[in-house]
């Protein structure tokens, strides 16, 4: 009896041991902290402002994720970690600070992705890729607030978009049954970018993926490099679930500008001429976007 009990201990214990084995690691994001300061004595409410200087609009419209850092004057980081809010936050886009009187430069950076941007000065800002995004719509704040003194203060800051929008409408009257992803991939922007200049700081070559949609539209964004406009060589590949190519197209020169929208939209997957005429229009959408340049190809 003594060996049957043993026997069962030994099992039951490795029992445990292999469901603690399989059970998936909980990850925490260690470059965040919580936004607000119960006992703050700042507040920065934050709103997405439109080309109509009237309105602006709730961040939750745009984005998800809110990060925030500050830099003295001596430009050092004031918080070891960026704060950070989600749109689900009851507060979000007013943050509580506890601050010292001073000068400091306040850098919100406001996106869609899983991971936090990563603020490292006013002349920079980086981000990674989650689930095959890097980029998403972005807006940004930098401007120097001054607190007087230890009592209550607050401030109202408008965020701009700081990315340009690249987007594909596939137009073919059959689309292939086996194509799954539209893979994107371009040079000549940028995925990082400088919240003083809102241009992109680093020269680089970004692949993005998405699923297929019932649209048919894709969409991808960049920050234009050295500038407020640029140009772009993206190759687009609509690829099966198998990573093989079904079709692959090279644009060359396509123009991307800050707060504008690029669309290149015609049929993919059949063969044509390779010419496209392009048409530039400059409208106001609600809050959004500046304009959008339409290609046909």
């Amino acid at each position: 009896m003594p060996v049957v009990m043993s026997f069962f201990r030994y099992n039951i214990i490795t029992l445990i041991v292999l469901l603690m084995a399989c059970e998936k690691p909980v990850i925490y994001d260690h470059s965040v902290s919580k936004a607000s300061d119960a006992d703050g004595n700042v507040t920065l409410t934050f709103a997405a402002t439109s080309a109509d200087i009237s309105r602006s609009n709730p961040l939750n419209v745009y984005i998800s994720r809110l990060n925030v850092q500050l830099f003295n004057a001596q430009g050092v980081k004031v918080f070891d970690k960026v704060k950070t809010q989600v749109s689900t936050d009851s507060d979000f886009g007013s943050l509580s600070l506890q601050l010292a009187p001073g000068s400091y430069t306040v850098v919100a950076v406001g996106h869609s992705s899983k991971n936090a941007a990563s603020i490292n000065s006013p002349q920079d800002v980086r981000f990674t890729s989650s689930n095959g995004e890097k980029l998403t719509d972005t807006f940004c704040h930098c401007s120097e607030i001054v607190v007087p003194d230890a009592s209550s203060s607050g401030y109202s800051l408008p965020m701009y978009r700081v990315g340009a929008m690249i987007q594909f409408s596939l137009e073919d009257v059959t689309v292939p049954s086996a194509f799954t992803y539209f893979k994107m991939e371009y040079t000549g922007g940028s995925a990082n970018f400088s919240p003083t200049t809102f241009c992109g700081i680093t020269k680089s070559s970004q692949s993005e993926q998405r699923l297929r949609n019932d649209m048919n539209l894709y969409q991808c964004y960049t920050f234009p490099y050295l500038a407020s406009s640029g140009t772009l060589k993206m190759t687009c590949t609509a690829i099966d679930c198998d990573g093989t190519i079904l079709r692959q197209r090279t644009f060359d020169n396509v123009p991307v500008s800050r707060n504008r929208i690029t669309t290149y939209r015609g049929p993919f997957f059949e063969d044509g001429d390779g010419e496209f005429k392009l048409s530039d229009f400059s409208f106001v959408i609600h809050a959004d976007w500046e304009g959008d340049t339409l290609i046909h190809y």
